[in-house]
């Protein structure tokens, strides 16, 4: 309508100019019609506009708006990825004095989503841990050894320290004993400035026969590659060999994953005497029931191949830890009548639960579930970072938090779990060493009547 009537002003007006200035009654009427064609040909793509811009909103409030009857999109692999990334295992507590939160008042911050399918369960007799928090930037950390070189950094995207992996050069933890016969190993990975027209690393996670600090000089061994290419973060392949080997194996997996590329993921390894397994965050890469024969695994590497600083490449690892698997938490708890795990991680000074966590809480779930006359009593504890009372409430937020996952995302009956938390009272290990703080960040599980 207003379109109409802003036409026919517009006629009169050019009918009259035409009048007074001349123009032929001809051009008048040829030239009004078009201008009214063009008037309406612009109504009706305004119009168009308009409705596009109103259906797009009603979208985007669809997916942004988890409140208006429909569920949100799952995220992208890319957004699982970058808050994955936002949280890396903890090294300490205390180290910034953030609200813990009443142990009553525990946020629902601890969907698993994709790990539901993440069966890896830690080690329960911690070996080695290191946060690389004791050492000096610029140095090389004491608790390790290599044949080449690398550095304690800081990077500005985490507030972890990693130890930077480069150029030709193999990476050893210090360790007073051998390797046992089964143990699991895990590690945030970190890599960096990788793309088109940038040269390729590779990176080996590497089990030998004997103490050495390149694959070369290891003896038999068995090894992981992975490839950081333009193409993405590659698992390509897994293979043992030496004169010990009875049976070769060497499988080419060629697990391409282009949006780990650049990014940090959590690496889990599990060996079960012969078998070895590896997830890179939630999905397992590698099961190998026959991988680790003869006296291979009794020393650990990763080894850089190719990692040139100078060519924009950063490779680094952080929040290492080895830990023996002994027996399982089902018989300990049976046996014993209580067990404990620094297999729960929780985001540093907080109660959020990590994802990693997810293969530890469900065996604990499996055995309530098989066990309908067990209940359990759930007590945090902490390190001595930090003031006493801080540290008090975060071990109950924490119990808190274990509790309410269990009942929550495992439907574990409410009136079969209690909680508590108790600080840095029960130190099971020296707080002064940083394998010493890890064992005693842990949450214990006793069986109550």
């Amino acid at each position: 309508m207003k379109t109409t009537m802003l036409c026919a002003r517009l006629s009169i007006f050019i009918f009259l100019f035409c009048l007074g200035s001349g123009i032929c009654h001809a051009q008048f009427l040829k030239r009004l019609g078009n201008r009214v064609e063009n008037a309406a040909e612009e109504a009706v793509l305004r119009k168009s506009e308009q409705k596009v811009n109103r259906e797009t909103e009603k979208v985007m409030d669809t997916i942004l708006d988890g409140n208006k009857g429909t569920k949100q999109k799952k995220n992208t692999k890319s957004q699982k990825k970058k808050n994955e990334t936002d949280s890396s295992v903890d090294s300490g507590e205390g180290l910034t004095q953030k609200k813990a939160g009443s142990s009553t008042n525990v946020t629902k911050q601890n969907e698993f989503g994709v790990y539901s399918n993440f069966t890896f369960i830690p080690g329960n007799k911690l070996l080695f841990y290191d946060d690389f928090a004791a050492d000096a930037k610029g140095d090389f950390p004491a608790n390790w050894e290599t044949g080449g070189s690398g550095e304690v950094i800081n990077t500005n995207v985490s507030e972890s320290k990693w130890l930077s992996l480069i150029r030709r050069s193999g990476y050893m933890p210090s360790m007073e004993d051998k390797l046992p016969e089964n143990y699991t190993i895990e590690f945030d990975l970190s890599n960096n400035g990788y793309g088109s027209g940038k040269p390729i690393s590779k990176i080996h996670f590497a089990f030998l026969t004997k103490k050495a600090y390149s694959m070369g000089a290891g003896g038999t061994l068995a090894e992981i590659e992975i490839l950081l290419s333009p193409n993405g973060f590659n698992v390509r392949s897994v293979s043992n060999f030496g004169g010990e080997v009875d049976v070769k194996i060497g499988n080419e997996i060629d697990r391409e994953i282009p949006e780990y590329l650049n990014s940090t993921v959590h690496i889990s390894i599990a060996v079960n005497k012969k078998r070895l397994r590896m997830w890179v965050n939630e999905e397992k890469m590698v099961d190998s029931p026959n991988l680790i024969q003869a006296n291979i695994g009794k020393y650990f590497i990763i080894q850089a191949m190719d990692v040139l600083p100078e060519k924009g490449h950063f490779v680094g690892i952080s929040n290492f830890k080895i830990a023996e698997s002994t027996e399982d938490l089902r018989s300990l708890l049976l046996k014993n009548g209580k067990f404990s795990t620094t297999g729960i991680y929780f985001d540093t000074a907080a109660s959020t639960v990590k994802k990693e966590s997810y293969g530890i809480l469900l065996d604990i779930a499996n055995m309530l579930r098989d066990n309908n006359d067990i209940n359990l009593q759930i007590i945090g504890h902490t390190d001595n970072q930090g003031d006493d009372n801080y540290n008090q409430t975060l071990s109950e937020s924490r119990a808190a938090s274990v509790k309410q996952i269990l009942i929550e995302e495992f439907e574990i009956d409410k009136d079969r779990l209690q909680f508590m938390g108790k600080g840095e009272t029960e130190a099971v290990a020296d707080n002064t060493t940083e394998k010493g703080r890890a064992n005693n960040r842990r949450v214990e599980f006793i069986k109550i009547n």
